[in-house]
């Protein structure tokens, strides 16, 4: 898919200019870069938010084809979720608990359950491929164009995208539309507010925060920061922060599920239809693991199309539910079980409604009883997905400590979509194959040239 010796000229020029970097230098540049984002807050948890003076390279001409494959996949996202309410027998594999399924059944007013959207992949010579979905609260994307106007003043950035034609693509022009969309579908008035709803105490305020003030910049719109277990609701009308909110846009389920109390106004004012709520409680059916199985089975071709099928080979790895059963692996018939544990180099675990990487074991990185012990875990009940492992993309990347050296790094591609829309991209970067911002990996952005 990429054009390989494009890229090594273009990164070899990157390195070139970084390498020469005078007054300032790449690490003054570095350091520059690192107070601004200091003295803007970016911080996770109370730590720095780590970051890179070097984005991911992307041809520009491969962006038709990312967009096409996106919009692809979400929608057979719909397909398979859409399961859980048609197919009582395949139920169980959704991992629902029962507040969950209570939340999933409010009709939202609207036909798509993933509103918020974004893919994780790996872009390298052997293609795009989907390791996971995140359909129910993915964050970054205030951080993400932030980040980028940051990076845009560098010296060292500036000169090269000028000299190139490169671009960097935000992302929140393209949720701002789709929140207006959402809003006007709902039959919301013209001049309407948004609440941008998770705990004061969030991990990811400050990105949520950076969200809801540029909704709030926009034309006709007003928007803010809220906690969603303090509002009021009058039976008609939902109150946050003492003002008439119209849309609630949520990050994390558990705001909502951990003090019901304390969330039933939003959720009464959800369940009467008297606000446009996204993502609704539904969409966490889009993020759970077992969705790459029924993708990627040979028994559920029936639910997509012939080009929907043609993405998913190409795109998506060969996943199972983990349990007792004969299927098909590379044209020969197997028993999972036995042959995932006696093959472990090939295959990746994941807990099926897992998220932040955690718990996910990589055959190639564990000893044999380390792999044994988690299959004989998954064996006494737990659900979990077998994924077969793809090849990890490594970027060449400027690290400080403290004088310039270049080291490589895991890179993961993550796409956003909007209502079913591609919405742009960020990159996550990280010395370990488990690439994600809760295991200490740090975020770039996109440069298409």
């Amino acid at each position: 898919m990429i054009d390989e010796q494009f890229l090594k000229s273009i990164h070899a020029d990157f390195e070139k200019r970084t390498t020469e970097a005078v007054d300032p230098s790449a690490k003054e540049q570095m350091q520059m870069l690192n107070r601004t984002l200091l003295e803007n807050h970016f911080t996770m948890s109370g730590r720095p938010f780590p970051t890179l003076l070097k984005p991911l390279f992307v041809e520009r001409r491969l962006h038709e084809t990312l967009v096409n494959v996106t919009e692809t996949i979400m929608n057979c996202i719909e397909k398979v979720s859409d399961l859980y309410f048609s197919n009582p027998e395949l139920e169980q594999y959704f991992e629902m608990e029962k507040l969950d399924r209570e939340l999933a059944a409010i009709n939202p007013g609207y036909p798509r359950r993933v509103i918020n959207g974004r893919l994780d992949a790996f872009l390298s010579g052997d293609g795009l491929k989907f390791l996971e979905f995140n359909c129910d609260s993915p964050c970054g994307m205030g951080w993400h164009d932030k980040l980028i106007g940051f990076l845009s003043e560098m010296p060292l950035m500036r000169d090269f995208m000028q000299d190139h034609g490169a671009h960097f693509e935000p992302l929140l022009p393209n949720f701002s539309r789709m929140v207006r969309e959402m809003n006007a579908d709902f039959g919301g008035p013209e001049n309407f507010t948004v609440a941008v709803a998770t705990g004061w105490n969030s991990t990811v305020r400050h990105d949520l925060e950076i969200l809801a003030a540029y909704l709030d910049s926009q034309p006709d719109m007003t928007a803010f920061f809220w906690d969603p277990r303090e509002a009021e609701y009058d039976g008609q009308k939902l109150f946050m922060n003492g003002r008439h909110v119209h849309v609630v846009f949520r990050d994390d389920i558990h705001d909502f599920t951990g003090e019901m109390e304390r969330s039933k106004p939003v959720l009464d004012a959800f369940r009467d239809g008297n606000i446009c709520f996204f993502n609704p409680f539904s969409s966490r059916l889009g993020g759970l693991k077992c969705v790459l199985w029924f993708m990627t089975d040979e028994k559920s071709r029936q639910l997509f199309t012939r080009e929907e099928l043609k993405i998913i080979r190409e795109t998506i790895p060969w996943t199972r539910f983990m349990k007792d059963t004969r299927t098909a692996y590379r044209d020969k018939t197997i028993e999972l079980f036995p042959f995932v544990r006696e093959n472990k180099d090939l295959f990746v675990l994941k807990p099926n409604a897992g998220y932040g990487g955690f718990g996910v074991t990589i055959g190639s990185t564990v000893d044999q009883k380390t792999w044994d012990n988690v299959l004989n875990q998954i064996a006494s009940g737990e659900s979990w997905v077998v994924q077969e492992e793809v090849y990890i993309p490594r970027d060449v990347m400027p690290v400080f400590s403290p004088e310039l050296s270049w080291q490589p790094k895991n890179v993961n591609i993550n796409f956003f979509a909007f209502n079913g829309r591609f919405g742009g991209g960020m990159v996550r970067v990280s010395d370990s194959k488990i690439i994600n911002v809760h295991q200490g990996g740090g975020l770039i952005p996109i440069c298409y040239i």
